[in-house]
């Protein structure tokens, strides 16, 4: 670089580079007196960081633990959304809500949701026993835990009028039209509004999430239903704050999955869709699982590069196995890494599978 102009930035400029010159000699002199260290100690160098990484890495199978708080990947500890979910949860309870219709801001914890469609494309309303079968699948649920059989009569969110388990008023609508069909009459003679029905025992429900495709009869003042496509029914659990009652509920919540599984198979009039509470979490830490193949292709393309890079048409001075070896030293890290990551109790997430290759780059 030619430095012209003002003494001023003359100055300046070979300020510059002498300060250049000095770091470089600096450096070049703290490599070439590591590189001196390192060649007269090669047992050292072989044998402890290979330790090192047999070590770490046996911790990464056995202190593994998937992150299951999505909230914790995109939200901070004390992030705004989160107070106002917590107060939300305090100030407006799942068990004391007239309409039990909660939002993005107002989560209702652990739950299960089925949603239960006609597979001939008719209306719900019309398989009301079938609608109740299903449900009494789902209470007569069990999870053993410890030699212990739970099933949703422990897990429930209670009422808070009757202390009875919380389940959506449109399983009180299905019942009735069940009596009705049972007393050689129909489903019609039932009367059903929407969005808000009136009980028989003359409390004003909300249905608007648990109808789909509702049909209005025509020239209808109370907006009378004719028809609906489908029924949503969720089962709301409580953990009541302990750890040994949410693997509980953890644990119905894949047999409630289960069981949806096993109907949706059954070729019934129904065809059951299921979503929990942890259905969220295991698409993102499925897509781990799914990546297995993309990140197996994109080492096999790292190794290709490191090799190419380093050959030479001259075979004396080409060093293939030299950029093989970078890449092995690189992944050696990234295993001690992760023992270190997981010792200090870390706990994984699909996102960190792109790590190793910003490593490598």
């Amino acid at each position: 670089m030619c430095c012209t102009g003002r003494d001023g930035a003359s100055a300046s400029c070979t300020w510059r580079r002498m300060l250049r010159q000095v770091i470089h000699r600096r450096l070049k002199a703290s490599f070439y007196w590591l590189g001196l260290f390192v060649s007269r100690h090669p047992v050292f160098f072989l044998t402890v960081p290979a330790v090192l990484t047999i070590i770490f890495g046996s911790t990464v199978l056995s202190r593994f633990k998937p992150e299951k708080d999505l909230e914790v990947l995109v939200a901070p500890t004390h992030s705004l959304a989160k107070i106002e979910r917590s107060l939300a949860n305090s100030l407006f309870p799942i068990d004391q809500s007239k309409n039990k219709l909660y939002s993005d801001l107002h989560t209702p914890g652990r739950y299960g949701r089925m949603i239960l469609l006609p597979r001939s494309g008719g209306n719900i309303l019309e398989l009301a026993a079938q609608v109740l079968q299903v449900h009494k699948k789902v209470l007569d649920l069990r999870v053993n835990y410890k030699g212990f059989n739970y099933t949703f009569a422990h897990l429930c969110v209670m009422r808070h009028r009757d202390k009875k388990c919380l389940l959506d008023d449109i399983i009180t609508i299905f019942e009735d039209i069940r009596s009705a069909i049972l007393s050689n009459s129909t489903f019609s003679k039932v009367p059903v509004s929407y969005p808000n029905t009136t009980l028989k025992d003359g409390r004003v429900a909300f249905i608007g999430h648990q109808l789909g495709g509702v049909v209005l009869a025509p020239n209808s003042r109370d907006q009378q239903v004719k028809s609906a496509k489908a029924v949503q029914i969720t089962y709301y659990l409580h953990n009541y704050g302990s750890a040994t009652q949410d693997a509980i509920a953890e644990k119905w919540e894949h047999e409630f999955c289960q069981l949806a599984r096993r109907l949706a198979s059954a070729n019934g009039d129904l065809h059951p869709q299921s979503l929990t509470s942890l259905s969220l979490w295991q698409d993102f830490h499925r897509t781990g699982v799914l990546a297995r193949g993309e990140v197996l292709v994109g080492l096999v393309l790292v190794l290709l590069a490191a090799t190419v890079s380093s050959s030479m048409r001259d075979c004396l001075r080409g060093k293939p196995f030299l950029g093989l070896l970078g890449v092995l030293t690189i992944c050696i890290a990234n295993v001690t890494a992760a023992g270190i990551f997981f010792i200090s109790d870390g706990k994984f997430n699909s996102t960190l599978l792109g790590i190793p290759f910003f490593a490598m780059e």
